[in-house]
């Protein structure tokens, strides 16, 4: 039963969500655009760092800015979104060199490729670099709600969804025991991580969110003793 209202909570809690976040049109129709999210659907393809958290970045990052009175390039955000991990994914990923650092250096080949309008080209990369919840943020306005909603995605019930998709497939979450570590380390530490005040807003829901869930599994688990 606990778990069944988390999972009544989780399905209401994003209808509250757009209540008061306003429609995110798709951006206009253009080629570089379609080859964007193809090129990322063929390609980048994982459950937690794939084209979907790379749309949702782009949607949750355009409703900051609408919050936030922040001008948005939706053109260099919607690259960025999509391919702000790619540097991280194989056969892209390069041992040693940040994942953020790694998709700076592929991106100009690519966009040029698919005829994006390269004197944006550096905003992309300003708005790619930094975005990671563990380097500190851009000075940018949309580089900083960029990063914000980077780190939203690893709040609420799609972190939940997320992390334990990993289960078994990282190093970090080996099993369930390592991924509800995981869970609760992030919803201690995220928040404090947010800058812009709607993001800190959105983040204390998220948080919620998150304790339900571990509230409702440790009922049914044994106070997590039998994951």
């Amino acid at each position: 039963m606990a778990v069944t209202r988390f999972l009544l909570v989780a399905l209401m809690a994003p209808l509250a969500f757009a209540a008061h976040r306003p429609l995110v049109p798709p951006p206009s129709s253009s080629a570089w655009r379609d080859s964007v999210r193809s090129f990322a659907e063929a390609h980048l393809q994982h459950t937690a760092w794939g084209p979907a958290h790379g749309r949702r970045d782009y949607e949750v990052t355009v409703w900051l800015a609408r919050e936030e009175k922040v001008p948005v390039d939706t053109d260099a955000l919607y690259a960025a979104a999509y391919l702000h991990d790619m540097g991280g994914l194989p056969p892209y990923a390069v041992q040693g060199v940040d994942h953020g650092d790694r998709s700076i250096q592929l991106v100009d080949t690519l966009l040029k490729a698919w005829g994006f309008p390269m004197e944006k080209s550096s905003l992309v990369k300003e708005i790619i670099d930094h975005h990671q919840y563990y380097r500190p943020a851009d000075t940018l306005a949309i580089a900083v709600l960029f990063r914000d909603a980077d780190i939203l995605d690893f709040m609420g019930a799609i972190d939940v969804a997320r992390i334990i998709s990993l289960t078994t497939r990282e190093r970090f979450t080996p099993d369930l025991s390592h991924a509800v570590l995981a869970i609760k380390k992030q919803m201690t530490d995220m928040p404090a991580l947010l800058q812009s005040a709607t993001a800190k807003k959105e983040g204390q829901r998220r948080v919620a969110e998150m304790r339900a869930f571990l509230d409702a599994l440790a009922l049914e688990s044994d106070s997590l003793a039998n994951l």
